[in-house]
Parts: structure tokens; C-alpha cells; sequence
């Protein structure tokens, strides 16, 4: 198993998707990514590191303020995919304040190429999609 693509995806989710400070988190995307990296999920594809970016401050500031993603399970991989299961819950419950079901839950699937990720794909499969 790769080191690496355990931790692209585990830093796309959670230094990336789940953090609120934006210069720690451009710091990770220019890292990570690469320059023309194409991510898709249900609201659409966005095209290179500063658009995947914007798009991550824009669902934080948006319908996952006040929501926390966790990882729901160990990174799968085979060749130069990766995949990570997530939950997203309210910030509280990330604590270990209350103990019910998810908000929304999901996969990122990602396909890298020179170390950093080229493709990255949100499935939603539980819960509203964010808007």
C-alpha cells in the first residue's frame, strides 16, 4: 500500500475540506494537488488548485459551516487510486457530544499521477447534497 495516496487522502479530507484557516489550507492544496487538478461533485467540476480552493472555502463559509467532516473509514487503494469514506456531522458531535446518525456521508475517489493528486471525485450517498 502506498504512504503516500493514504495521506493525499487523508489530508484532502481533513487538511483540506475541514480546515477554516485558508492560508494552512492553500498551503495543502498546492502540496497535494496538481496545478490543473479536476474535482467533481454534485454540484459540478472545478478546474486547477485555485478553484478547488475558493470551492472549499465557499462550502465552509456555506451549507458546512458549523458541520465537521470525519474519516469513516481506512483508505482503500489500488494502483494510483485512492478512496476514503467520510461522514460530515455538527461540530459538537466531533467533540463526542451526542451520538446520532450523520448529516451526510460519502466517498472521495482520487487518481494520482506524480505523487500529487490529479482527479478527484465527491460522492455523496447519504443526506442532503451541499449547495
Amino acid at each position: 500500500m502506498s504512504e503516500n495516496i493514504v495521506r493525499l487522502m487523508e489530508e484532502n479530507l481533513l487538511a483540506v475540506f475541514n480546515e477554516r484557516d485558508p492560508q494552512r489550507r492553500l498551503t495543502v492544496v498546492r502540496r497535494n494537488y496538481a496545478p490543473d487538478v479536476r474535482w467533481s461533485d454534485p454540484e459540478g467540476t472545478v478546474i486547477g488548485q485555485d478553484r478547488l480552493h475558493e470551492r472549499a472555502q465557499e462550502l465552509l463559509d456555506g451549507p458546512l459551516s458549523g458541520l465537521t467532516f470525519t474519516q469513516s473509514g481506512p483508505v482503500y487503494q489500488t494502483a494510483n487510486l485512492g478512496l476514503l469514506a467520510f461522514d460530515v456531522v455538527p461540530l459538537d458531535r466531533a467533540a463526542g457530544a451526542g451520538s446520532s446518525e450523520p448529516l451526510i456521508s460519502g466517498y472521495d475517489v482520487a487518481i494520482v499521477e506524480n505523487d500529487v493528486i490529479a482527479q478527484l471525485f465527491t460522492v455523496i450517498t447519504t443526506g442532503p447534497i451541499p449547495r
